[in-house]
């Protein structure tokens, strides 16, 4: 009974002092609600910073395998060449149901393949036909420069690429047809509209009809400047799949385990013939990235918290110079040096708790408007409220040691004497 006497005590003697000192105990409470904050903060930001990183690295980084032939392996393939547009195509590398077997694989969202014309065989790129009535036109210089490629409609999902709506399948056949990319097509003097009935374009002495435009999506491969042909047709002129690539898209995060397995699953025969693009998992970069965030975030809160200690040891310092008188009547009437420094210390508490209370709701609160303005979302983790009273009680303590022990010797005789 008579410790929680004592106790009562002292709590009330605290709470008079910080009543009686408004505007100190206030500054000190805002520089604890100011140091703990920024320190819930930053940690905060910081893991939600970091988790947002780990994800656009999953999301952008992570979902494209490029799969091509193995060096030497069309050759030992075998294979010959065709003549001008002949749509027979020669055997390869690749089997004509690659995109079905790289679809079936767990992870993988499109694939198609792509094979160059140019500098392969002829690819000069002219306008061939425009409708009655219209002039034709074209940049030469231009035109010469044209990338000329064939791919299945598979690789256009693949890149993020479109052609117009409902004539993709085209590609997948060897009719002499083409998609312009938007630059293309300017260089060629050919309008972009829904309706390219009319036009035409040579390749290398063939007739391609116009059957539509290529239009790039945000984040999708460049096709603005490329013709599109249908992969049979270019694989015919080329005579070889080597130089072929399989372009696969796969899901967010899933680009190691896929390339892991895409040879085997296209060419199980012989997967040595294949080469896939080394995809390295980021887990560990997304670790790294966290814990060097956390450490700038512990960093800073713990300068703070430095500077928060002196400013509440120097107010404190000040306190006891001011309440000398108080402390020799105190020691007078029959207090203990420990029943002194006790006032102090648990000042010190007391000012550093509730300046952690209200640190951390700030620090929570920025935690959010920071993730919400940035359109993240944010991760708090439960220990996070829990940080800003705990570390404010032990920054306080630890304040108050100086002063509390020097309030502790004061001398009765010489104190009651200050005034």
């Amino acid at each position: 009974m008579r410790a929680a006497e004592r106790w009562g005590d002292l709590v009330r003697d605290v709470v008079v002092e910080l009543s009686a000192r408004r505007s100190r105990s206030l500054l000190m409470l805002a520089a604890v609600a100011l140091s703990t904050g920024a320190l819930v903060a930053s940690v905060g930001v910081s893991t939600t910073a970091a988790h947002q990183i780990g994800a656009d690295l999953a999301a952008s980084t992570l979902d494209q395998v490029t799969v091509s032939v193995a060096q030497g392996a069309a050759d030992a393939e075998g294979g010959g060449s065709a003549e001008g547009g002949a749509p027979d195509a020669p055997a390869g590398v690749f089997p004509a149901d690659t995109e079905a077997r790289a679809t079936a694989v767990q992870g993988v969202v499109a694939a198609g393949r792509r094979l160059d014309l140019s500098g392969h065989g002829p690819d000069t790129v002219a306008p061939a036909a425009v409708p009655s009535g219209t002039a034709a036109g074209g940049d030469a210089d231009a035109i010469r420069h044209l990338t000329v490629a064939g791919v299945v409609p598979g690789y256009l999902d693949a890149a993020h690429d479109t052609v117009d709506t409902g004539r993709a399948w085209l590609l997948g056949t060897d009719q002499t047809v083409a998609f312009l990319g938007v630059e293309a097509a300017k260089v060629l003097g050919i309008p972009v509209t829904t309706d390219p009935t009319g036009y035409a374009i040579s390749v290398g002495g063939t007739t391609y009809r116009v059957a539509g435009f290529a239009r790039t999506e945000d984040g999708g491969a460049d096709v603005s400047g490329t013709v599109l042909l249908p992969y049979a047709r270019v694989l015919a002129v080329v005579g070889s799949d080597g130089d072929a690539q399989l372009l696969v898209r796969t899901a967010p995060g899933a680009g190691a385990g896929v390339a892991g397995v895409i040879r085997v699953a296209v060419r199980p025969d012989a997967p040595e013939r294949l080469a896939a693009s080394q995809v390295e998992s980021l887990a560990s970069l997304r670790h790294g990235v966290s814990n060097q965030l956390g450490r700038l975030s512990a960093w800073i809160g713990a300068f703070l918290l430095a500077l928060t200690a002196l400013l509440i040891a120097n107010a404190m310092v000040v306190a006891v110079v001011a309440r000398t008188p108080e402390i020799g009547l105190r020691r007078a009437l029959g207090a203990s040096r420990s029943a002194v420094s006790a006032v102090f210390w648990c000042e010190g508490a007391v000012t550093g708790f509730l300046g952690g209370v209200a640190g951390s709701a700030f620090g929570l609160a920025a935690t959010v408007a920071v993730a919400a303005a940035n359109d993240w979302s944010a991760r708090l983790a439960p220990w996070l409220a829990a940080v800003g009273p705990v570390l404010g009680a032990v920054v306080g303590v630890a304040a108050s040691a100086y002063p509390a022990l020097r309030a502790g010797r004061v001398s009765p005789a010489l104190a009651i004497r200050a005034d």
